[in-house]
């Protein structure tokens, strides 16, 4: 890897008859300043001063390096130490640096090209041939030197080029869609749709939000049927103490999550009104002249958006914990929500009653030491497998092949721990299709939100979080799939829940084909 830096140091006013000094400082700079920290051996990958000029306050200087104290570093390192050398001889300030041309040459064997790397922030060109990756950089100043900026766009570059392997694979010991565990056969009792025979029904309206429905009497009944069964089968038993999670999430917890690196386009973002009256008085004249909603005036009337709606629905318990200090006594916390929906665009992806955009779940969440956390999302597991059985239900679960937390480590400066497994994945079967609908997602997430929300033990103990969500709508889906709509057919503990439930009467709702 090389660094090929053209720079300029400003100078706070012209100042005349300092060449000497600078080239001691300079000369000095190669074997001090400019080699700290660098291993013995390795001194060639440092930065290396190749020329230098000053013309009145303005100190010209190209630098080259490998691997080791990168020239944009090496610049940076200069500033504070020539201020003291000027400063108190001859008054002069360092007023700022910044980068007039910067390339870098990376060797990429057998990659004849690099999709998006032009695209990047800060990238001016970027090309490869000959197996060597070439990156310009825009010209930069030292704000963005300091904020790493080069660093992020090299490692983002090297990461396009290292192996294809699944993230999971490269960061843990996990096989993604391994099997681990498997009900017995079940016979299937229902041969059909499920989003078509509900609607049929009237069990369910389809409504006109993509990937939205109206859940009607029949169904929400089998709903709550199905969450007061999982409570007291999974939740209760291991002791988690029900909270009420917030479902609008600011931005700046999504980034300190990295959800933001990982699926910025998986997630609704919302925006509050500015306080503009005079906005919102020409949009609602507007709206009644015209009979349609004025996009313009609404978007004027509206401020960059400063939240999401909860796409995980776990976000609120890392930020409850953030910047706080824990006592390894006192573990494991064990908190669980259910108070709301959980929204994820899933653009075309969104399909029936299985793809949804607006979901229900029961969310757990936990902070324990690290083997407490792995064998508490492990008996979540385990005893979401007893109320299937229960269910008379045929499962499986898997290996996990897309935590959701990992996509946003891809760009990552910090050592993080990882679980050898991050995520289990418990699946219903779907009569007729090869792989079921995924109905408990269990999550173990090392340090990952330890470090990014600043949680700390107080006698440094290590500890780790875990999340299992229970896809409540993915239950009931899959529970319907498997068994029908006929009541007979379904565990008499949740048949007595639905049976007398019924639709009011409406003579043109639902229609029959």
């Amino acid at each position: 890897m090389k660094f090929k830096l053209k720079g300029i140091i400003k100078l706070s006013k012209d100042v005349q008859g300092i060449e000497d000094e600078l080239e001691k400082f300079f000369n000095e700079a190669e074997t001090d300043i400019l080699r700290r920290g660098v291993p013995e051996g390795q001194e060639h990958e440092a930065t290396h001063i190749k020329s230098w000029k000053l013309e009145g306050d303005t100190l010209h200087i190209e630098m080259e390096s490998g691997r080791r104290v990168r020239a944009h570093d090496g610049l940076l390192r200069l500033k504070k130490p020539l201020g003291q050398l000027l400063g108190p001889r001859y008054r002069v300030g360092v007023r700022g640096i910044s980068v007039t041309d910067y390339t870098m040459e990376m060797e990429a064997p057998g990659v004849s090209e690099i999709p998006g790397l032009a695209e990047l922030p800060f990238v001016e060109d970027a090309k490869v041939s000959d197996g060597t990756i070439r990156v310009k950089f825009q010209p930069l100043d030292e704000s963005d030197l300091r904020k790493h900026v080069v660093d992020r766009v090299v490692k983002h570059a090297r990461t396009l080029v290292e192996s294809s392997e699944d993230l999971t694979v490269q960061v843990t010991r996990a096989t993604p869609g391994e099997i681990i565990a498997r009900s017995k056969k079940r016979e299937f009792l229902f041969d059909g749709d499920p989003t078509e025979e509900a609607m049929r029904l009237g069990w369910v309206k389809k409504f006109p939000g993509r990937g939205q429905w109206f859940y009607g009497p029949k169904i929400t009944a089998l709903h709550r049927a199905l969450e007061d069964f999982l409570i007291e089968r999974i939740v209760k038993p291991l002791g988690f103490v029900e909270c009420l999670f917030p479902k609008l999430i600011p931005l700046d917890i999504m980034n300190r999550m990295r959800y933001l690196e990982g699926l910025p386009e998986g997630m609704y973002y919302c925006s509050a009104p500015s306080r503009d009256p005079e906005t919102f008085e020409e949009f609602k004249n507007e709206l009644i002249i015209n009979r349609e909603v004025p996009m313009d005036l609404l978007k004027r009337g509206i401020k960059d958006p400063g939240y999401v709606i909860a796409p995980a629905q776990c976000e609120p318990f890392y930020q409850f914990l953030s910047h706080e200090v824990v006592g390894a006594d006192d573990l494991p916390i064990k908190f669980f929500d259910r108070s709301g929906w959980t929204y994820r665009w899933e653009a075309g992806g969104a399909k029936g009653l299985d793809r949804v955009h607006e979901f229900q779940r029961i969310e757990l969440v936990w902070l324990a030491e690290p083997g407490e956390t792995e064998d508490i999302r492990d008996r979540t597991v385990e005893l979401s497998h007893d109320a299937a059985d229960e269910l008379e239900l045929e499962w499986y679960t898997e290996v996990g092949d897309d935590p959701f937390y990992l996509e946003g480590r891809k760009v990552e400066e910090r050592g993080i721990e990882f679980p050898d497994v991050p995520k289990y994945e418990m699946r219903l079967s779907l009569p007729g299709r090869e792989k079921g609908v995924a109905v408990v997602s269990a999550n173990v997430h090392g340090t990952h939100f330890i470090e990014g929300f600043s949680i700390r033990e107080a006698r440094n103990h290590n500890i780790w979080t875990g999340c299992t969500g229970i896809g409540l709508s993915r239950w009931i889906y899959g529970f319907l799939a498997q068994k029908g709509f006929e009541t007979d057919n379904w565990p008499e503990f949740i048949g007595e829940r639905v049976e007398g439930v019924e639709n009011p009467r409406i003579i043109t709702w639902p229609r029959q084909e």
